[in-house]
C-alpha cells in the first residue's frame, strides 16, 4: 500500500508517470477508473482549491466522496486522537486526503490507517500534491524541468509549498533562486538536506535585476554541483562581489513562484517587514518578458491584479491543472495498492530503548502535540558537513545535534565526539545505543559517565578576560563604522562571548553594538536579537553591516560554515569577520579566524571545553583539554562483551 506524505515518496520516474496520466485525464474520466471507490477528505485547516480539486478529481474518475471540511465540528472536538480518527475513517473509505495544522500529523495518521493517505498539507512542512501540480505546470509551460531557473519569493519559512518544491526542483536538476522576505528565510534544515542529498551548492547573490520585486534584493542561488561556495568567504571584497554580480547577470529567470505571508503560522506579534511584490514594475522589465508567474493561491497583496491579464500570469491555469494532476495521482495510488512504500532514506532508525529519552524540539511537531499517536523513534545520520551526529524527526523532518550518548549494555554515557563514529555505528547495529537530552536524564536511568584522562587548564579566568579585551580592541581598530557594527555569537558559549565583547566595546565607545545569537541546531528562529531587546528595536537587518561572528572553539570549521550560511541567507552584510577564543587548527573547511584568543594545536582524540561562569554555576571561567577515551575501547565494556559471548 502506497501513501503520499512527502514528495520523497515518489521517484522521478513515478512523477513522470503521473504527468503522463494527467495528460490523458480525459481518458481517465471516460474509463471511470475509480468507480466503486470512496475518498474521505479530512481538513483540520481551511481549504478551497486543494479540497475542491481533490473532490472534483475523484468524482470525475467515477468515485464518491465523503467529507469533513471542518474537523472542529467532528469528534476531534470531543478529544478523539488523530490515530483513532484514521482507524475509524479508513474503514469507511478507500483513500484519505488529510490537511492538518501540526507538522507531521499526516504521517502519524498514515501509520494507523488501513488505506492510502494523501498529505494535503501538514503545518509548515510539505504539500506534495501541490508540488506535483507545480512541477506539471512548469513542464507544460516551459518544457524540460532540467536547467530551469525558478525564483521562490516571499515567506519561505512557513510556506509548506516552498519546502516540497525546493526538494523536487533539486531532484530534477533545476536552479533555485531564493528571495525571502526579511525574517522568513528558508530554514537551514532545508538547505542542509538539499546540499546533503542532492549535492547542491549555495551562493549569495546581490543583483539589481530583482529590484522590480523587492527593494532589498539580496538573494541566494542554489545550483547543482557548482564549485563556488561563496558563503564561506568572510570578507565580501571587490573581487568576490564582481563574481557574484557576474553570476546574477548570467541568470535566466524562467519562473517566479510567489507565496503569501503565512500569518496563521507566525507567532503572535510576528514582525512585519517589507514583502516581495509582483506588479506593474515587474511587467515593464524587459528581463522578465518570458518569465511566468506562479502562485499557489490564495493571494493577498503580494500579487497585483495587473498580472491577471498578462500572458505571464499562469496561476489560475496552475490552479486548474490541480484537477487532472490529482486525478492522475489517485489513479496512480489505486494501481499501487499492492506495492510496498518506497524506502527513501538511508539513515539508521533509532527506536528509543529507554522509558524516556530525546524529544523533538519543534514545538508544532505532532510528537509533542499528541505523542500517543506517534512512535518514539528518530533517524540518525552522521553530518560530515558539520562534524556532528544528528537526529532527524521522521514526522516533521527537523534535525537536532546529539550531545549525549550512552551504551545500553555497559550503562555508561558520555558527550558525543566525531572520534566515536565507528563505535556508535556498531551500537546502532546491535541496538545498544541510547540518546539523552541531559546528564540528569542519563543518571536518573542509572547510567554512569565514561572516564577521561586528567584535565589540563589551557586558559584561566584571567587569561580569558585578557583575550576578550584584546579581541574587542582589534575589532574596533578594524571597524570602519562602529555605529553599524553587529556581533553574532553561536549559541551557547559563542553567544556569551559575543555579549562580553559587546560590553568591552561599550566601555570604550559608551555605546553598545547590536548583539544577535545564531541557533544552528534548534527549531525556532535561527538568527535572533539578544540586545537591544526592546520591542522598538525592530527585526535584525544585516544589510551593509559589519558583522563579527563569535564562537568559543574552532576545530574543523564546519559549525562556522553553517553559521555563515545562516547569516548570508538573512541578509547581505558589508563584511563578516570571525572571532574565536581558541583555534585548534586541523581546519577541514577553508575558514580562517580574524581574531584568536589562543592558538592550541590539538589532536582529534583530544577535547577542548570552554567553561563560562554564566553556564557553570559556582565555577570560574576556564578552558580545559583532556584526552577522549573511545567508549568502544573501554576495558569494562570489552569484559562484559566477552562474558556475554562465553554464556552464549
Amino acid at each position: 500500500m502506497r501513501s503520499l506524505i512527502s514528495i520523497a515518496d515518489l521517484t522521478n520516474d513515478e512523477i513522470e508517470e503521473i504527468f503522463s496520466l494527467a495528460d490523458g485525464a480525459d481518458k481517465l474520466r471516460t474509463d471511470r477508473v475509480a468507480a466503486g471507490h470512496i475518498m474521505a477528505t479530512l481538513f483540520y485547516e481551511p481549504s478551497t482549491r486543494t479540497r475542491l480539486s481533490f473532490e472534483s478529481a475523484m468524482q470525475r474518475l467515477g468515485g464518491s466522496v465523503i467529507s469533513c471540511s471542518d474537523m472542529k465540528a467532528s469528534s476531534t472536538a470531543k478529544g478523539e486522537t488523530i490515530a483513532d480518527t484514521a482507524k475509524v475513517v479508513s474503514s469507511y473509505a478507500d483513500v484519505l486526503v488529510v490537511r492538518h495544522n501540526w507538522d507531521g500529523a499526516v504521517q502519524a495518521m498514515a501509520e494507523h490507517a488501513d488505506v492510502p493517505v494523501i498529505n494535503a498539507g501538514d503545518g509548515s512542512q510539505e504539500h506534495p500534491s501541490q508540488t506535483v501540480c507545480d512541477l506539471y505546470t512548469l513542464r507544460r509551460e516551459k518544457g524540460d524541468l532540467k536547467g530551469l531557473t525558478v525564483v521562490r519569493c516571499g515567506d519561505l519559512k512557513n510556506g509548506r509549498t516552498i519546502h516540497s518544491l525546493v526538494y523536487a526542483l533539486a531532484r530534477f536538476c533545476a536552479n533555485v533562486v531564493i528571495l525571502a522576505a526579511q525574517g522568513m528565510e528558508l530554514p537551514q534544515y532545508v538547505i542542509d538536506r538539499v546540499e546533503r542529498e542532492y549535492d547542491y551548492a549555495l551562493a549569495p547573490v546581490a543583483s539589481d535585476d530583482l529590484s522590480a520585486v523587492m527593494t532589498e534584493t539580496d538573494a541566494l542561488y542554489l545550483t547543482p554541483k557548482q564549485p563556488h561556495q561563496l558563503a564561506l568567504f568572510t570578507q565580501v571584497d571587490k573581487v568576490i562581489q564582481t563574481r557574484l554580480n557576474t553570476l546574477a547577470a548570467g541568470l535566466r529567470y524562467d519562473a517566479f513562484y510567489m507565496t503569501r505571508k503565512q500569518k496563521e503560522r507566525m507567532k503572535e506579534g510576528g514582525r512585519d517587514s517589507s514583502y516581495p511584490t509582483i506588479g506593474s514594475d515587474f511587467l515593464k522589465e524587459q528581463r522578465f518578458k518570458d518569465t511566468v508567474v506562479m502562485h499557489p493561491l490564495p493571494r493577498v497583496d503580494e500579487l497585483s491584479q495587473e498580472v491577471d491579464n498578462d500572458r505571464r500570469g499562469i496561476y489560475f491555469k496552475q490552479a486548474a491543472y490541480g484537477v487532472p494532476v490529482r486525478m492522475a495521482l489517485l489513479k496512480f495510488l489505486f494501481d499501487k495498492r499492492a506495492t510496498q512504500p518506497r524506502t527513501k532514506k538511508s539513515e539508521d532508525t533509532y527506536e528509543n530503548p529507554l522509558p524516556f529519552g530525546p524529544k523533538c524540539r519543534n514545538p508544532n511537531c505532532v510528537t509533542l502535540k499528541e505523542a500517543i499517536s506517534t512512535q518514539s523513534r528518530f533517524e540518525i545520520y552522521f553530518a560530515d558537513e558539520i562534524g556532528a551526529l544528528m537526529q532527524t524527526c521522521p514526522y516533521c523532518d527537523h534535525r537536532f545535534k546529539i550531545e549525549l550518548i550512552g551504551h545500553v549494555v555497559s550503562k555508561r554515557y558520555c558527550a558525543y565526539d566525531v572520534a566515536f563514529g565507528d563505535t556508535v555505528r556498531v551500537w546502532l547495529e546491535n541496538k545498544e545505543f541510547a540518546i539523552f537530552d541531559s546528564i540528569k536524564e542519563a543518571e536518573e536511568l542509572g547510567y554512569e559517565p565514561y572516564k577521561s584522562s586528567p584535565q589540563r587548564i589551557l586558559m584561566s579566568e584571567a587569561e580569558i578576560k585578557i583575550a576578550v579585551k584584546e579581541i574587542s580592541e582589534q575589532i574596533l581598530r578594524d571597524c570602519q563604522d562602529p555605529d553599524r557594527l553587529m556581533i553574532f555569537g553561536v549559541r551557547s558559549n559563542g553567544s556569551l562571548l559575543a555579549q562580553r565583547l559587546a560590553c568591552e566595546i561599550e566601555a570604550r565607545r559608551k555605546r553598545k553594538p547590536d548583539i544577535g545569537e545564531i541557533e544552528i541546531y534548534g527549531s525556532g528562529d535561527e538568527l535572533r536579537r539578544v540586545s537591544p531587546s526592546d520591542a522598538d528595536s525592530g527585526p535584525l537587518n544585516l544589510k551593509d553591516r559589519e558583522v563579527i561572528l563569535v564562537d568559543d572553539v574552532i576545530f574543523s570549521g564546519r559549525t562556522i560554515k553553517s553559521a555563515l550560511s545562516i547569516i548570508f541567507r538573512s541578509g547581505r552584510p558589508k563584511s563578516v569577520r570571525l572571532a574565536v577564543l581558541i583555534d585548534r587548527g586541523h581546519r577541514q573547511i577553508p575558514v580562517k579566524p580574524n581574531y584568536v584568543g589562543k592558538n592550541i594545536p590539538s589532536s582529534e582524540k583530544e577535547r577542548v571545553r570552554v567553561k563560562l561562569r554564566e553556564l557553570e554555576q559556582g565555577e570560574q571561567d576556564q578552558a580545559l583539554i583532556y584526552t577522549i577515551i573511545n567508549p568502544g575501547d573501554n576495558s569494562e565494556t570489552t569484559t562484559r562483551d566477552a562474558q556475554r559471548a562465553a554464556l552464549n
